[in-house]
């Protein structure tokens, strides 16, 4: 499933696609809102945004919300591209006069009046997305050490999206990690120190996968690790993906656990 790092990063080049320019022509293949192509049609789009994992184009009359969940995938060409083949179904095309952005077997897609954007069930849920630059350290304690989080497991708490809008299964392995926390801490047993390196690596890995594409580590590992001879899949996590492989920090084997009917991995050396 995309998670936060990707949609926003797939708001960045629809919203250079479309904001601001007028739809040629736009076509709505999923059933719920097919036949509803006059709200966008001719019309310029106001703003492209993402909230947590979902993406917004706001039109003249309507607003287009839609979450990729499992299998949807956003996709941006120049006009004239040739597409390569797919399996994936097409749900809406949109086209403006240089551009045509796709999207792809998401079955989550709804058009809104404007008023209602806040008071969409997901929407109205989100905690503090973690993606924004304007998000930071002290805006994640404010919101978590809230009493509803206390007694939480945070191997759970990472995947709801009240608690941190934008956090999946890949970046919560590596939110732990870098934290030094296992999956069945809670937010009250946490020492002030803890709450403090757990905010941070927060920030430090969500935006870090925002700003490369999806990789957790550090550019400068990554690079060393790529050097070395390692393939792309296998340098971009400290340990999503890693079961089994010695950990890059302290050589102790990663390990694999299923939290909250998702894989989860962890060093349980670094991660005491």
């Amino acid at each position: 499933m995309p998670e936060g790092p990707e949609i926003h990063r797939a708001a960045d080049r629809i919203r250079n696609a479309l904001e601001g320019k007028p739809l040629l022509d736009v076509n709505f293949e999923f059933q719920p809102i097919v036949g509803m192509e006059h709200h966008f049609e001719q019309g310029i789009i106001e703003k492209v945004e993402a909230r947590g994992k979902a993406l917004l184009i706001h039109g003249a009359h309507r607003v287009l919300y839609a979450h990729n969940q499992l299998y949807g995938r956003w996709m941006v060409n120049k006009k004239g591209r040739k597409l390569p083949g797919s399996r994936r179904s097409l749900r809406l095309t949109l086209e403006s006069d240089s551009h045509v952005v796709r999207l792809f077997s998401a079955t989550d897609v709804c058009l809104l009046e404007h008023h209602e954007v806040d008071q969409h069930p997901y929407i109205a849920k989100l905690g503090p997305d973690v993606v924004l630059k304007s998000t930071t350290a002290k805006d994640i304690h404010h919101h978590i050490v809230q009493k509803k989080y206390q007694r939480r497991q945070l191997g759970g708490l990472l995947l709801d999206q009240g608690f941190l809008s934008g956090v999946g299964n890949y970046l919560r392995s590596e939110i732990l990690f870098r934290s030094g926390l296992r999956p069945k801490r809670t937010i009250s047993s946490l020492t002030k120190e803890e709450l403090k390196l757990f905010c941070n690596a927060t920030i430090e890995i969500v935006q870090r996968a925002f700003e490369q594409k999806g990789i957790t580590v550090s550019k400068q590992r990554y690079e060393s690790l790529r050097a070395e001879g390692h393939r792309h899949g296998a340098s971009r996590h400290y340990v999503f993906t890693r079961s089994g492989l010695p950990c890059y920090d302290c050589n102790d084997t990663i390990l694999r656990e299923t939290v909250a009917s998702r894989r989860l991995d962890l060093c349980p050396s670094c991660q005491k």
